[in-house]
């Protein structure tokens, strides 16, 4: 990367900057499904583990906080607070403290980072373009088909994501020139974007390679260098020990998971990412960054190592990841973007219209055509309704139980009624199968008779039953339960309908009423957690 003076930015461009990522924002979060119909499993997880980060802060049980946690998903068991980085929920909680526990709360705080990703996409670029093209970038990456359909759940990615961008502004500022304070403020992002998702971690060794093609051998004498890296590491210890303790299915998506896609250890594996850009992008704008690239390529266009590396690097660590999902590549696309702007910004003339100003407006309005009219968020009602309805029914200190491939969903819009705090939610699959993670990876089936499940159900204090019909139907443990369903010991007392915008799992749920002789919640149990390998005790 060639040294060259920081780029002088106006308030009006500023001002202009921020106008025009929030608007952008806003018309995203317009779409943005939102009270209590989540659609993919993790989102509401998500949103569960910052309610917990509150519920913790506020119970301070400082002689037991396992013991705390233990019981906090005995009662809502969705909680994955520590299979998966912390940060995002530490900054939940204080929302959820303010607002009240919501999907919109939740949703909020997403939105709050994708206005900080947008800001730093549009600083990030002024390094390389002028203030129009920087701006076009800026609208492109907020407007892109993947990011946009992730990043408008309460998912990971895009928090992420913008801890990554600010990240890669102070490095690249200090690369520039800057001082190394800019160089401990960009390690800093990143470790902060590990503990939000540990994937971000591959930008180091691109930050390391660009330090190294600025300085050589000089590099290794600079102790600046070594106290960034000591300081990186020791404050990725304690994400390490949680990695290590509790991420085992995080480590084995890495090694190797057994309904991969496509293998790591195939050619196939190796092109995966590659297939997924047209639709994580649309066609116009990767047909636009390939020509970018090549045209780049082709004129040895000097300075451009952050975008080359960025995305080879990157693109060798996620394709070395059994596990594959086109979500989990998005970090890739600013590369993608970049060079679609490089090239109408160099090649489109001045004198035709604005020439490039308006051939980049004409993208971006295309992209966020294509995104609006390809990718909506999707959605799935009813679970909110459902929660509302039982909780309207059930006795106090009781049970209700769920079962359903949506369990995250009610469980959260269960917690988010303050009102009946008392309730717990005991899920089907824990009582009846062992399931590694998830289904596809190893099931077992525990083998209780339909008499047995009746006598545990009115053991475990369960008067209201949740229930989608046909979940998992093909396994004779879940047939056994919905013939219990259909006893005498059981009356069916509403069905509540579940549309979706997609191709759902369910079209409804139904809830029964247990006639039988329930007795009080017991206390004590036992539950097993495959996705940590460890049986936990909850009083």
């Amino acid at each position: 990367m060639q040294r060259s003076e920081m780029p002088s930015i106006n308030t009006q461009e500023r001002l202009l900057a921020w106008a025009l990522v929030l608007v952008c924002v806003a018309l995203l979060f317009a779409q943005a499904p939102h009270g209590g119909d989540f659609y993919w499993s993790d989102s509401p997880r998500h949103a569960l583990n910052g309610v917990f980060v509150m519920d913790l802060a506020k119970a301070m049980p400082f002689d037991d906080p396992a013991g705390y946690a233990y019981r906090y998903y005995a009662q809502y068991p969705a909680l994955t607070i520590l299979f998966y980085p912390p940060l995002f929920y530490a900054i939940s909680a204080p929302f959820y403290a303010v607002l009240g526990v919501s999907h919109e709360t939740a949703l909020l705080v997403v939105a709050l980072h994708y206005l900080a990703l947008g800001l730093g996409c549009w600083r990030l670029a002024r390094f390389w373009l002028p203030a129009a093209p920087s701006l076009a970038f800026a609208a492109l990456v907020l407007w892109l088909p993947e990011v946009a359909f992730w990043g408008r759940q309460v998912m990971l990615e895009v928090p992420a994501f913008a801890f990554l961008v600010w990240s890669t502004v102070a490095v690249v500022a200090y690369l520039r020139g800057a001082p190394p304070r800019w160089l401990y403020l960009g390690a800093a992002l990143l470790v902060l974007g590990m503990y939000t998702k540990i994937s971000v971690a591959y930008m180091g060794v691109v930050y390391a390679a660009l330090i190294a093609q600025r300085d050589g051998w000089a590099m290794l004498r600079n102790r600046h260098h070594w106290w960034v890296a000591a300081l990186a590491l020791v404050g990725l210890l304690p994400l390490a020990v949680l990695t290590l303790k509790f991420g085992q299915a995080n480590l084995q998506s890495v090694t190797g998971v057994a309904d991969a896609v496509a293998s790591r250890t195939s050619w196939q594996g190796w092109v995966w990412y590659l297939q997924q850009i047209p639709s994580q992008a649309g066609w116009p704008l990767t047909a636009l960054g390939l020509a970018g690239a090549v045209m780049a390529a082709w004129r040895r266009m000097p300075g451009l190592g952050f975008w080359w590396l960025g995305f080879g690097v990157g693109y060798l660590f996620f394709s070395s990841i059994d596990l594959k999902e086109a979500r989990h590549s998005v970090f890739l696309l600013p590369s993608v973007t970049f060079f679609a702007v490089l090239l109408l910004h160099t090649l489109v003339p001045p004198r035709v219209g604005h020439g490039a100003v308006a051939a980049l407006a004409l993208l971006v309005l295309a992209t966020a055509g294509l995104t609006v009219w390809t990718r909506p968020v999707f959605y799935v009602q009813g679970y909110a309704r459902a929660a509302a309805e039982v909780a309207r029914l059930a006795p106090r200190d009781s049970t209700v139980m769920f079962s359903g491939y949506r369990d995250g969903s009610f469980v959260f819009n269960m917690r988010a009624l303050e009102g009946r705090r008392d309730l717990h939610v005991m899920r089907a699959d824990k009582l009846l199968l062992g399931v590694a993670v998830r289904r596809e990876l190893g099931v077992e089936q525990k083998g209780l008779t339909e008499g047995e499940i009746a006598d545990a159900l009115n053991a475990n204090g369960v008067h209201y039953v949740v229930m989608q019909p046909g979940f998992w139907a093909d396994l004779e443990a879940m047939q056994r339960f919905e013939r219990v369903m259909s006893s005498d010991q059981f009356e069916e007392v509403a069905r509540i309908s579940t549309p979706a915008n997609h191709k759902a799992h369910e079209t409804e749920l139904v809830i029964y009423r247990n006639k039988g002789a329930v007795t009080p919640r017991r206390r004590g149990i036992d539950i097993e957690l495959k996705i940590i390998n460890r049986r936990i005790s909850a009083d």
